[in-house]
């Protein structure tokens, strides 16, 4: 292994494990103060950002970057506890548009608030001009998702 390969292994295994403990510490307030992991505010933050017109399922699958069988599994209790719903596309019938409720949208208004500030409380060992050279050196980074957006275009 060449010691270039082992920094960046290195650096990909800091990346992970900062990206993993953030996630985790906000799934656990999510879930603790609002009874929704972080995979449901996903959802509902995906069709926040939507709108009114809401997504198709492939589109919020997408989105997601998951499964159309992991977006029902995920979207299900968010339909049941009525801050999610269900409809069939006007122009194909066999099409699932999902998108929030009044509900919905309150209730995402307020984890989103929540959200913004534990996010910000994560970096406040950073600077401004931290997070901005943070953001350009992850945004140098070769993605493997780039890679695919690029082949499919």
């Amino acid at each position: 292994m060449t010691q270039s390969e082992r920094n960046a292994l290195r650096a990909w295994l800091d990346l992970l494990t900062a990206s993993n403990a953030i996630k985790k510490s906000i799934d656990t307030a999510l879930r603790t103060q609002f009874g929704v992991s972080i995979s449901r505010f996903d959802v509902l933050s995906a069709l926040d950002r939507a709108g009114p017109e809401g997504l198709r399922a492939g589109d919020l699958s997408q989105r997601l970057m998951v499964t159309e069988g992991n977006t029902t599994q995920v979207t299900a209790p968010l339909i049941r506890d009525g801050l999610v719903k269900r409809i069939s596309s006007r122009e194909d019938g066999r099409v699932a548009i999902f998108r929030l409720t009044r509900k919905g949208e309150k209730l995402f208004e307020k984890m989103a608030d929540e959200h913004r500030s534990w996010v910000s409380d994560a970096f406040t060992g950073l600077s401004q001009n931290e997070l901005a050279m943070l953001r350009r050196l992850l945004g140098k980074l070769k993605l493997p998702l780039d890679k695919e957006k690029r082949n499919a275009a």
